[in-house]
């Protein structure tokens, strides 16, 4: 998703919220934290959808076979040391 769709989506949806609190009889200051309200929502919810491209990403990346993962992504297993007794 672009900045600017994202941009004209979070000002529109913005907007809508303030004529439909004014339509509603709101005050003033009632449509302005409505306003701020979904625009800090929107970003939030941005915020999260690009964390959840992210991890799919990441988990798209990753090799689904570990015989053919490289060899420094392997974990070495090792016996643990134990003196004799």
């Amino acid at each position: 998703m672009r900045v600017a769709a994202f941009s004209i989506g979070m000002v529109g949806s913005a907007a809508g919220v303030g004529v439909l609190a004014l339509w509603s009889g709101f005050s003033g200051w009632a449509v302005a934290g409505l306003v701020a309200a979904t625009m800090v929502l929107a970003q939030v919810l941005y915020l999260a959808l690009i964390l959840l491209m992210i991890r799919e990403e990441s988990d798209r990346r990753q090799p689904a076979d570990p015989a053919k993962a490289p060899a420094e992504t392997i974990l070495q297993i090792r016996k643990p040391h134990q003196p004799n007794v």
